[in-house]
């Protein structure tokens, strides 16, 4: 395909004009592609970790719940007091526990505990034993109570393992604000910017500098 604004430079203009477009179009999709990469390993590590402390809290709580199929008032009244009056609750604003046929067994709302919902595809993960997170605009229906008190929160579900065998009996969920990682995602998005942003600069120079001393050669 012919540019008849191109026709009219020499070779070597056309060469700095086409590798420039070229070369943008390149940085822009790298960047692109890095800063969401960035996000989503900032979100995952942040996550990870918060689900070992969250874990080490919650289980020994809910052991008896295979057994029974439902917590007790005093099991319901431990995690009450977990989110609202250890340090667990100034990172977890929060927090639910999920059976596998997707009834919520516990939740700071009451009217949620005992309705089931549908199993989304992360529940269904971390019922697989992974930890799945993900920043949520909480608009699935069983994010009503978020949805009346945070606009967007980081989501994250783990898993809840037997002490005995391993097996996973049941997972957690548990929301995040997002201030704190989001500026750790900004600023590790503006470096990696920065560097792809000299890389493409320095790639452009040498280019048009090769050119440069072929046509004056």
């Amino acid at each position: 395909m012919r540019i008849p604004v191109l026709d009219r430079l020499s070779f070597a203009g056309q060469f700095v004009v086409l590798s420039l477009a070229i070369l943008t179009i390149g940085m822009l999709t790298i960047g692109l592609w890095v800063q969401s990469a960035i996000e989503q390993v900032v979100i995952n590590r942040t996550a990870g970790v918060t689900a070992l402390y969250v874990d080490s809290f919650v289980s020994p709580l809910v052991q008896e719940l295979p057994g029974r199929g439902e917590l007790s008032a005093t099991e319901r009244a431990d995690l009450d007091r977990l989110i609202t009056r250890t340090p667990l609750g100034s990172q977890v604003v929060s927090f639910k526990i999920w059976s596998r046929g997707g009834e919520i067994l516990y939740s700071p709302n009451p009217e949620l505990v005992g309705r089931t919902f549908e199993m989304s595809d992360e529940l269904q993960q971390a019922f697989a034993g992974e930890v799945v997170s993900e920043v949520s605009d909480l608009t699935d229906p069983e994010n009503e109570y978020e949805r009346a008190n945070w606009e967007t929160l980081i989501e994250t579900y783990a898993p809840i393992r037997s002490e005995g065998s391993g097996a996973v009996f049941a997972v957690s969920e548990f929301y995040q604000l997002p201030d704190s990682l989001q500026a750790e995602v900004r600023s590790a998005q503006v470096r990696s910017w920065a560097i792809v942003s000299i890389a493409t600069v320095v790639m452009y120079l040498l280019l048009v500098g090769m050119v440069r001393r072929a046509t004056l050669s």
